[in-house]
C-alpha cells in the first residue's frame, strides 16, 4: 500500500502551486492502476474501447474540483487543460483541440457505467489516509479518536426525471438518503450507503450496522453518536450487546425510572471553554416493560446539562439550552459526556463542505448510476483534498486548497517530473502563503 507522498517545504525552492502540480501529476499516475484493477473487478470496460474508466475518472475528477455549475462546462474547459489532457489520453491525433470524446459520449457513460469504479478506488484512499493518520489517532484527543458519528443528508430528485424512484404520496419530497460514517479525528466517511428516501434513519442501521457482522465487530470498543433520528431502544439494546458504546439524546416521550442519583462533579474549566453546565446525573433504567414494541435498558446514565450557545452559531438568544444525554459510558465526566455529544456538530459541518463546496447536489445524471457516481465522485474528491493536505503539511483542508487543486488541474504541466526537483529557485507569488506545518 502506498505512503502519502510528500512534496518538499518552502524552503526547498519550489513554488506551492508548482508543488501541487507535480503532486496531482504523480497521483494521477500512481492511481492508474487503481482505477484499472477496479475497472476490471466490476466490468466497467465492457464494450468500451474508446473510453477507458482512466479517461473518464480525469474528466469526472476535473468536473469536481473545478465545481462548474454543469458537466457541459466542464467538458469544454477540460479540452484546454492540455496537460491533464496529454495525461489521460484524450488527445486526438488529427492536431484538433477537441477531445477523444464526445459529450454525449461522457454523459451516457455517466448512467452505464458502474458507479462500483469509483467504489474501488475511494476504498483505495481511504486505506492510504489510514495509514497514514495512525500517528493522528495516538496524538489527538484520545476520546476523540473513539468516535463515530452517524448522520445522513437528503438529496431531492425530481420523479419526473428520476422515475426509478419509489412513488411518494408527496411527490416534491422524492429523493435519496445518503447515510455516513464520520470519524471527525480523522476527517474520514468510513462508510456510505445511499438508500431510498422511504427507509428511515432506523432502518438504515439495519443494513449498514446491524446486518453487516464485519461493520458491527469493527465497532465494538467504539462510541456512536447519533442524534435522535436514530432512536430505537431495540437498536441500542443490540448495539450494547455487540460491545459498542452510545451516546445520544433522550426521546421527550420515553420512560425513564431514576435508580440513583450520582454526585456532581466540577466542570472542567477547559471542557469547550466553560460553556457546559451539569445539572443532574443519573443512573437510570431507560423503557418500560408494558411496552412490547420497545425494550428495557438498565443501567444507563443520564446527563442533564445547560450549554450556552456559541454566537457564531447564529443563536440569537445567549439564553442555554438544556440537553439530557443517554449515554452507557461510566468512565467519562458528566461534562465530558455532554461534550461527545457536542461533537456530533463536526459532521453536520462535514455534510456542509461537502453540499456547499464539493457541490454535492449538482448530479451528473439522473439515472439511478449516475446519482450513485456523483456521491462517490464528491468522497473522492474530498479525499484528495485530505491527500493534498497531508502532501503539502497543511492542518486541514480548506476551500483555499480545493481553488489550488482545480487551478493545479488547469495548468498541470506534462513535462513535470514528480521524482526530480528544480534546481532554480521559484520565487513565491505574495498572498499567497498557506500555514505549512513541520514534515512527519
Amino acid at each position: 500500500m502506498a505512503p502519502v507522498r510528500s512534496v518538499p517545504s518552502a524552503g526547498a525552492g519550489v513554488g506551492l502551486n508548482r508543488r501541487l502540480r507535480r503532486w496531482l501529476t504523480a497521483e494521477l499516475r500512481e492511481v492508474r492502476s487503481v482505477v484499472e484493477a477496479s475497472a476490471a473487478a466490476c466490468g466497467a470496460e465492457h464494450s468500451r474501447k474508446h473510453f477507458t474508466s482512466y479517461q473518464h475518472l480525469c474528466l469526472l475528477l476535473f468536473h469536481g474540483l473545478s465545481s462548474h455549475p454543469s458537466l457541459h462546462q466542464s467538458y469544454e474547459h477540460f479540452a484546454a487543460c492540455r496537460g491533464l489532457v496529454a495525461a489521460s489520453g484524450l488527445e486526438r491525433t488529427d492536431g484538433t483541440d477537441r477531445l477523444g470524446v464526445s459529450y454525449s459520449h461522457l454523459a451516457s457513460s455517466n448512467g452505464t457505467r458502474p458507479a462500483a469504479l469509483l467504489v474501488g478506488v475511494v476504498r483505495h484512499l481511504l486505506a492510504r489516509l489510514r495509514s497514514a493518520d495512525l500517528g493522528v489517532r495516538s496524538t489527538s484527543d484520545p476520546l476523540l479518536s473513539t468516535l463515530v458519528i452517524q448522520d445522513s443528508t437528503f438529496l431531492r430528485l425530481s420523479l419526473r426525471l428520476a422515475q426509478w424512484l419509489p412513488t411518494l404520496r408527496c411527490p416534491a419530497g422524492s429523493g435519496v438518503r445518503v447515510q455516513f460514517w464520520y470519524c471527525p479525528s480523522l476527517d474520514l466517511p468510513e462508510v456510505v450507503q445511499i438508500t431510498s428516501i422511504k427507509v428511515n434513519d432506523c432502518q438504515s442501521w439495519d443494513q449498514t450496522i446491524l446486518g453487516h457482522p464485519d461493520r458491527l465487530a469493527a465497532l465494538a470498543g467504539q462510541t456512536l453518536v447519533v442524534d435522535l433520528g436514530y432512536y430505537s431502544h431495540e437498536r441500542f439494546t443490540r448495539l450494547r450487546e455487540a460491545g459498542v458504546h452510545l451516546v445520544t439524546r433522550r426521546h421527550p416521550q420515553a420512560t425513564v425510572t431514576i435508580e440513583a442519583d450520582q454526585p456532581i462533579q466540577p466542570t472542567l474549566p477547559d471542557c469547550d471553554g466553560g460553556r457546559i453546565t451539569v445539572r443532574a446525573d443519573q443512573r437510570i433504567t431507560l423503557g418500560s416493560p408494558n411496552n412490547r414494541a420497545g425494550a428495557v435498558l438498565p443501567g444507563l446514565r443520564l446527563v442533564t446539562a445547560d450549554v450556552v450557545p456559541r454566537a457564531r452559531t447564529g443563536h440569537r438568544s445567549p439564553t442555554p439550552r438544556r440537553y439530557e444525554i443517554l449515554t452507557d459510558r461510566w468512565d467519562l465526566a458528566a461534562a465530558e459526556v455532554v461534550q461527545v455529544y457536542l461533537w456530533r456538530w463536526q459532521i453536520e459541518l462535514f455534510l456542509r463542505w461537502l453540499k456547499g463546496h464539493l457541490q454535492l447536489p449538482h448530479l451528473l445524471g439522473y439515472s439511478e448510476n449516475a446519482v450513485e457516481l456523483s456521491v462517490w465522485l464528491t468522497i473522492l474528491v474530498h479525499l484528495l483534498t485530505l491527500l493534498a493536505a497531508r502532501a503539502l503539511g497543511l492542518a486541514r483542508r480548506s476551500p483555499l486548497l480545493l481553488v489550488r487543486l482545480a487551478a493545479a488541474c488547469q495548468h498541470l504541466d506534462r513535462t513535470l517530473d514528480p521524482d526530480h526537483l528544480p534546481t532554480v529557485a521559484q520565487l513565491p507569488l505574495p498572498g499567497f502563503d498557506l500555514p505549512l506545518l513541520s514534515p512527519t
